[in-house]
């Protein structure tokens, strides 16, 4: 198995074979990229790993992302809960799963006693993230809005929201963060981060700021069910974030995101257990590898 820093190389399309035959790769570990680029990268990665007879892994990093590649079939998937096992194993059957902690949160389980260091909360900001789908995410703020007129409402678009450069949320009553570093925006302690479903939201929780999911059947909700196989996300199932599904719902969950105590303790708790803050993934996964052989 070969260690590169990011971006330090990435063959063209078409060259993976001539290419871990060149670095002598023992093992291949690939993601489950969500953009068309990353996806077609690792496809070609699995195909050129499984022709060379390389043991194949696949690392989930989001649940739904995985796809089945004809002819990748990966040695090892790894995810994060039985949920996602359910739902890769739906897509592509028979496969061998093993959960584990998410290696991507990885640096901030590090980090997570500085990160929830005693600091004020800016108690009358809220954070909003975006999605790259630009009209979903426009309409969702938009019926968000009246409920969170007392609030400063900060902005993050999606790198991938094509209309944010456009213009499209000119005119709101918003600021407009999104040329700022994520850890800044976080930093400042917003009293909750409300998105449809952008794993930033969960990058949240390690710093104790409860999140909000607001997922209309017609907006959010049809979107997560056509891009990853569900319309709610597993964790706000299990109480690990608020949740809003219905209009006729936004005043009283966002007041109530917002002002109790009780509840965004509980939210935060649930959301500790869910992800498993005080357990490093990638040593989980090492102990995985080499209980399935593979290292």
């Amino acid at each position: 198995m070969a260690s590169q820093l990011p971006g330090t190389w990435l063959p063209q399309v078409g060259r993976w074979t001539s290419e871990l035959l060149a670095r002598e790769i023992g093992l291949l570990i690939c993601g489950t990229s969500d953009s068309s680029a990353g996806g077609q990268r690792e496809a070609d990665a699995r195909l050129a790993g499984n022709e060379l007879g390389i043991p194949l892994v696949v690392i989930e990093d989001f649940p739904g992302n995985y796809s089945a590649v004809r002819g990748g079939k990966p040695r090892l998937l790894v995810v994060s809960a039985e949920f996602d096992a359910n739902l890769a194993r739906a897509k592509d059957s028979p496969l061998e799963v093993q959960i584990c902690p998410n290696v991507r949160y990885d640096a901030l389980r590090k980090r997570l006693a500085e990160l929830r260091s005693e600091r004020t909360a800016d108690g009358n900001a809220v954070l909003w993230i975006g999605q790259p789908e630009t009209a979903d995410s426009l309409e969702t703020l938009k019926r968000l809005l009246p409920a969170l007129h007392r609030q400063k409402v900060c902005f993050r678009a999606h790198p991938r929201d094509a209309g944010h450069a456009r213009g499209a949320y000119a005119g709101l009553p918003i600021e407009d963060l999104t040329d700022y570093p994520l850890e800044e925006c976080l930093a400042q302690r917003p009293r909750l981060v409300i998105t449809q479903f952008s794993s930033v939201a969960i990058e949240a929780g390690f710093w104790a700021i409860p999140s909000l999911n607001v997922l209309f059947p017609d907006l959010g909700g049809r979107r997560l069910a056509m891009h990853k196989g569900y319309s709610v996300p597993p964790w706000c199932a299990d109480g690990a974030a608020f949740l809003i599904v219905r209009q006729q719902d936004v005043e009283s969950v966002v007041d109530h995101a917002l002002r109790s105590t009780a509840a965004r303790r509980a939210i935060i708790e649930s959301f500790d257990q869910y992800f498993q803050v005080d357990t490093e993934g990638a040593s989980t996964l090492i102990n995985v590898l080499y209980n399935q052989g593979l290292l």
